[in-house]
């Protein structure tokens, strides 16, 4: 219901998948199995029966979202993403590059075997790789529609100048390897969470995203379970005022400017 709201709003929606560990029955923090994971559910291992199940359940669940006419609803996925950390089972010190490339191929051609064509594909990797480890584990242009990558802001306003530094640094790269693959760029996941910086919206996220050419920007959620777990701003938090202020910054478009674009004249 959400993802129809959104799509309705003129939203774009994006998916990214925390899977179980299919070896383990773990979380996707589940690295406890090293380097069996990956293998497992490649096409010779032992889970990939699995593993092929559960990407039909995917294949349903991408199927299940049209609108009231039948219309698919696209998505932008982000599979196996943060892949350059090794905090989930599908990390780099848990697979080879070759068995990482292997495994975004074959997740993209079985759904595009099984019919789902409403999705395109984000490489997301971890924030904070250099140039070199960001594509080293590129599985190839025909199967990645979007370059991103997921970086926050730690150690409360201490740490802003080294998030203003890694944001800027990376989008540098990104913007170049994206003209060079044809691909527009992202900020696939950001945020400063419980966001305690009064200004941070105007003075630190809006000048870094005036310099790149960015498609879009994502902040983390706002969890239902964990009250200082969030990234957005509600009424009366302390960078509230501040947001309503980064809204209507010229160069910030929302859900309601799409309307805008839409017409000729603009």
């Amino acid at each position: 219901r959400y993802i129809r709201e959104a799509h309705e709003r003129g939203s774009i929606n994006t998916i990214s998948w925390h899977l179980y560990n299919p070896y383990t029955g773990g979380s996707s923090w589940d690295t406890s199995a090293k380097d069996s994971v990956v293998a497992s559910i490649l096409p010779d291992g032992k889970e990939h029966p699995k593993f092929t199940a559960w990407l039909d359940t995917l294949v349903t669940f991408f199927g299940s979202l049209t609108t009231e006419d039948g219309t698919k609803i696209p998505i932008l996925f982000r599979p196996w993403h943060e892949h350059t950390g090794s905090w989930f089972w599908w990390g780099k010190d848990h697979c080879t590059t070759e068995q990482y490339k292997e495994l975004w191929v074959m997740t993209h051609s079985y759904l595009k075997l099984k019919g789902v064509n409403n999705i395109l594909y984000a490489y997301s990797p971890g924030g904070g790789a250099s140039a070199e480890e960001y594509m080293e584990r590129y599985p190839g242009d025909e199967y990645v529609d979007l370059l991103g990558f997921d970086y926050y802001q730690l150690n409360g306003t201490a740490g802003t100048q080294s998030y203003k530094d890694v944001m800027d640094s990376t989008l540098v790269f990104l913007t170049k390897y994206g003209k060079e693959h044809d691909k527009p760029i992202a900020v696939t996941e950001t945020g400063f969470e419980t966001i305690p910086d009064a200004t941070w919206w105007t003075s630190v996220f809006a000048p870094i995203m005036d310099k790149h050419p960015i498609a879009y920007v994502l902040v983390w959620r706002n969890a239902r379970e964990k009250p200082n777990h969030y990234y957005a701003p509600y009424p009366e938090q302390v960078s509230a005022e501040d947001f309503v202020q980064f809204y209507k910054q010229p160069k910030s478009l929302f859900a309601k400017d799409i309307e805008k674009l839409k017409k000729p004249e603009q």
